[in-house]
């Protein structure tokens, strides 16, 4: 077939014609979007970006009220359905809620599932096809949108290479192109799109089938494998599952739910036989599901994070067990209760995730504080008490403490019947056990008997050694590691090992004899343990070896305690002065 632009300017020309009829509010929202965004970015207008944020959520749901309104009565909701833009765009807080979980959940779950939901058709085919015209619109207009707007920016740039040009009006010209592509163009093609396939059925083509037949469906059912396996192994040792087991199993189930939908556009469907029986060999993976869940939330409390798993969760067994049935196996009613569960969620204060995972790392910290008798007849912290902690309770400790932080940085106001502010209660764990509690590194408290400490003696700024005489060469530039090129040192588990290359043997400084001499020079008594307090006070005298043959300056020298030995942890040579 001969290509004829006057053929496919037509089409596009009455295409756009049709949407101008069909779809007024919408392209309005569109140009002031537009129109903020280019205010925004003249006047350097903060406020207006979050302004411009706003009106994808309005033009959605423009659109979706324009489905579903038809040419009737209803009509005259669609007309008004952009008015609540004007208090959201002159309300104080609207910056702050751009940022927040609410706007993220409207813009990314309650939004695709309103455009979803705004078709009257049950039939799961219908609603497959709508889904899949919808997402082919909205790739296919951000896709040419984007290509213009990369082919745009090829000539721009390269003509102001070329030819020498220089100033602001470059990158204006650039911004005005990126915003008329992403806020004009883009929604208007994907209108047009999708004015255009509105009732079209959709059919999988030879890619679609190759993908779902022989790369998709065949790992779903190994994962299935896998996942029955691994059941099998936790009867058979009548353990637990690894709580990390409820995001393997939420995703593999996510996955098999969509390609599930999508084996209803194909011509052939060669795993009917698995997807119609899915919810029946679903059911004990959502059972591992949900224990793994349970666990999850039993030994770590609540998180935002796990509050949100346990809502999509909530949705995707209800999804599970709505296609147990011929008649209740409707994606429309699926997606009607997740829309409804996700509103509730995010605007509704009572359910939200933030105060739920606050509440419960709150009772966390009290059943924590109440084993270990951390708290006064009124409630309030005792600091003192944690002078006890040692190994047998250290895991009880770091409980209290990572549940505290979390109310602490979430809301003062819960956290303030503890009485203590969040720094002193940092302040109050001793050193030792310092690491583990405030961190949960278990390098400073996995042993019972065995404690490390770490101190370290280092040069400061403008650091000199005046007192080095007589020796006639200076050797800088040292490194740590055995790169091939000379001068580089090695301090092993016996001793420090220094190369020089050819131009004179290596030397050796046995480690016990590195220490020794250290303390010695240092005034420390060898076979005692300094504390931290000795080693600030003799700092420069703990940077320097000497010899009759040669004389090593440390830029660090790390000093280890464990248990009632001092060893040296590490060092770092700054110059080696030999004879």
């Amino acid at each position: 077939m001969k290509f004829s632009p006057k053929h496919y300017w037509r089409i596009f020309r009455e295409g756009m014609s049709q949407v101008v009829r069909s779809y007024p509010v919408e392209l309005a929202l569109a140009a002031y979007a537009c129109a903020v965004w280019f205010a925004a970015y003249e006047a350097e207008w903060s406020q207006g970006y979050c302004r411009a944020a706003v009106v994808p959520l309005f033009f959605v749901l423009a659109l979706a009220v324009n489905r579903l309104a038809g040419g009737g009565p209803w009509r005259r909701v669609y007309w008004v359905s952009w008015m609540p833009l004007i208090p959201l765009s002159v309300w104080s807080g609207l910056n702050g809620w751009i940022g927040s979980t609410q706007y993220l959940v409207s813009l990314l779950i309650l939004s695709p599932l309103a455009l979803l939901l705004c078709r009257r058709g049950a039939r799961n085919e219908r609603f497959v096809s709508d889904t899949l015209v919808w997402l082919r619109s909205l790739l296919l207009a951000e896709l040419f949108a984007n290509v213009a707007l990369g082919l745009f920016a090829a000539i721009l740039f390269s003509t102001t290479y070329i030819f020498g040009l220089r100033g602001d009006w470059i990158e204006h010209v650039w911004m005005y192109a990126v915003i008329l592509a992403e806020s004009l163009a883009a929604p208007c093609l994907f209108l047009l799109m999708a004015q255009r396939w509105r009732d079209a059925v959709i059919e999988g083509n030879r890619i679609l089938t190759v993908l779902l037949d022989y790369i998709v469906a065949p790992a779903l059912l190994i994962y299935t494998a896998i996942l029955y396996l691994y059941a099998a192994k936790i009867l058979f040792t009548w353990s637990l599952p690894e709580g990390g087991v409820a995001y393997l199993v939420f995703g593999f189930t996510l996955v098999a739910l969509c390609v599930k939908a999508l084996q209803l556009v194909l011509e052939k469907r060669r795993y009917d036989w698995f997807f119609d029986r899915f919810s029946l060999v679903s059911l004990p993976l959502l059972l591992l599901f949900w224990v793994g869940v349970a666990r999850r939330i039993g030994e770590y409390g609540l998180t935002e994070p796990r509050v949100w798993l346990v809502i999509c969760g909530g949705v995707m067994t209800l999804c599970v067990f709505c296609f147990l049935a011929p008649r209740t196996a409707r994606y429309r009613w699926v997606c009607a209760a997740a829309f409804v569960v996700f509103a509730s969620v995010a605007y509704v204060p009572v359910l939200g995730p933030e105060r739920i995972a606050v509440r419960s790392q709150l009772r966390r910290a009290l059943t924590a504080a109440g084993r270990l008798d951390l708290l006064r007849p009124d409630g309030t912290l005792q600091l003192d008490a944690f002078r006890q902690i040692d190994s047998a309770r250290k895991a009880d400790f770091r409980t209290f403490y990572e549940a505290a932080d979390y109310v602490a940085d979430r809301d003062t106001v819960l956290f303030g019947q503890f009485g203590v502010p969040m720094r002193e209660i940092r302040a109050a764990v001793p050193q030792a056990y310092a690491d583990y509690v405030i961190y949960g590194w278990n390098r400073a408290a996995d042993t019972v008997e065995v404690v490390e400490v770490v101190w370290s003696a280092e040069a400061p700024r403008g650091f000199g050694v005046e007192t080095l005489g007589g020796y006639s060469t200076l050797y800088t530039c040292w490194r740590d590691w055995k790169s091939g090129d000379a001068p580089y040192y090695l301090l092993d588990d016996s001793a420090l090992r220094i190369h020089f290359g050819a131009v004179r043997p290596d030397a050796v400084i046995p480690r016990e004899q590195l220490l020794g001499h250290l303390l010695r020079q240092a005034g420390i008594p060898e076979g005692s343990v300094p504390d931290e307090a000795v080693i600030r006070k003799n700092n420069d005298k703990l940077l320097v070896y000497t010899t009759p043959e040669l004389a090593v300056v440390f830029s660090e020298v790390r000093f280890e305690r464990d248990g009632s030995v001092l060893r040296i942890e590490g060092a770092d040579v700054d110059v080696v002065l030999t004879r």
